[in-house]
């Protein structure tokens, strides 16, 4: 397919983006292991892809195909920390039961630090859902005005013991601070506190490096920015990505957009989809919760073929921005091209919300749920998760990446539905 000058840049200008996110974890692995000749490689095809680009676009080689869409820059999702900002004055640092401290709420809603997840209303929904309770560490100024903090909540599991996570559930968390020394003595502080409370390990789900020691950078969240209209939208998309969407027009897909009433039928898609993935799934009081809390603005999209719902995704929005944090369609639909058509519907949705950006949620760098995201324009947004850990021990793995849980997630496929609604909750509970 032919595509234009504009589109070959922008396509150089991802490509870029992506190998400066590899060559930034080449600094966190160590030489002769897998995980660093697998970038390795990815570098690798990653340079050639720019260099095969940049002489097409000397050259001038690719014609035109559709008209040129120029867009205009919107300001970033979320802010950077300026690595040489830094408060350089006295403060006091404290730890606090998250309810106890009444100004964070206010903190959080005018530093431009804050994430999504940074909302006061997640560790309030985290409480009531699961009962695990949240504490901040605070940085507080001679005056006593807070100048930084980060929320964490901490977990009792019988299966994996006594942790900490800022945030869990959620993509993201860490620090809200606009000074790098300031962060960085939180860090370290941090530290002190998992050992004061006798945690196994503090993990935290930082955007921000330069932090701490080791972080991990398997993951990004992959953020699209989004027009100024509908029709901008299919322009930006380009042919192809519109061309798979459409397929589904052919079986008459019917979109509903609501609240509490469509959580029976989200709910009866995302239970299956989680069963045939093999994880356990959530209940569906924590759904009911997030709608029904007043600090968290919550929407359910469910599509329709035939009557019946086989796509689902449950979205949040702050502000500018909307993310999706948990969505499924059933194998069953994929003949439809339900899952496509979905995300389209998505889009129109948070452009009708007035949204600037839209968040399609993190992913592993390269994996399938990557590559299907970066297809509607997406640019990775780097995470770096911290894991505050005791001397010489070793880091966690509680995601399906370790391989003590193959067994377990080819057994929980095997599970009846009916059965994984019932179970899985207690288990989930305990995985952040």
């Amino acid at each position: 397919m032919n595509v234009s000058p504009e589109q070959q840049l922008s396509q150089l200008k991802a490509l870029k983006v992506e190998k400066g996110i590899i060559s930034g974890k080449f600094k966190h692995l160590h030489k002769d292991t897998p995980e660093y000749a697998q970038q390795l490689q990815l570098m690798q095809q990653i340079s050639a892809q720019i260099k095969q680009l940049e002489l097409a676009i000397k050259d001038g080689l690719a014609p035109q195909a559709e008209p040129a869409q120029i867009f205009p820059v919107a300001a970033p999702a979320f802010a950077s920390l300026d690595e040489q900002r830094c408060w350089g004055g006295n403060y006091q640092l404290a730890l606090a039961e998250f309810s106890s401290v009444a100004d964070w709420p206010l903190f959080v809603a005018k530093n431009p630090t804050s994430l999504p997840s940074h909302n006061p209303a997640w560790a309030e929904v985290i409480k009531q859902s699961f009962g695990h309770p949240t504490f901040l560490l605070c940085a507080r100024d001679q005056d006593g005005h807070l100048i930084g903090g980060i929320p964490f909540t901490v977990f009792s599991s019988p299966l994996f013991g006594k942790f900490a996570v800022s945030m869990p559930y959620l993509n993201y968390g860490g620090m809200v601070c606009e000074y790098v020394d300031i962060c960085r003595a939180l860090m370290q502080k941090l530290q002190d506190i998992r050992a004061e409370m006798g945690l196994q390990h503090i993990e935290v789900r930082s955007i921000h490096p330069k932090l701490g020691d080791n972080p991990s950078t398997k993951k990004a969240s992959m953020l699209l920015q989004l027009p100024d209209s509908d029709a901008s939208l299919d322009k930006m998309l380009g042919s192809k990505v519109r061309a798979q969407y459409k397929k589904a027009d052919e079986f008459s897909p019917v979109c509903k957009i609501g609240k509490a009433e469509l959580l029976d039928d989200f709910y009866s898609v995302f239970a299956r989809n989680m069963r045939d993935l093999g994880t356990p799934v959530y209940s569906k009081k924590w759904f009911a919760n997030i709608l029904n809390h007043k600090g968290l603005k919550a929407d359910i999209l469910v599509v329709y073929v035939n009557r019946q719902p086989v796509s689902c995704a449950f979205l949040v929005s702050y502000g500018k921005l909307m993310e999706i944090p948990w969505a499924s369609t059933l194998k069953a639909a994929n003949k439809y091209n339900a899952n496509m058509w979905m995300y389209r519907q998505i889009l129109s949705f948070a452009l009708a919300q007035g949204c600037q950006y839209f968040d399609f949620g993190r992913s592993t760098l390269d994996a399938g749920t990557f590559k299907f995201k970066k297809q509607w324009g997406a640019e990775p947004c780097q995470h770096y998760w911290y894991c505050l850990l005791p001397d010489h021990a070793a880091k966690p793995e509680l995601n399906p990446d370790n391989p003590k849980l193959k067994l377990f997630i080819l057994l929980w496929k095997l599970l009846p539905v009916w059965l994984s609604k019932i179970i899985g909750p207690p288990i989930i509970k305990g995985i952040p």
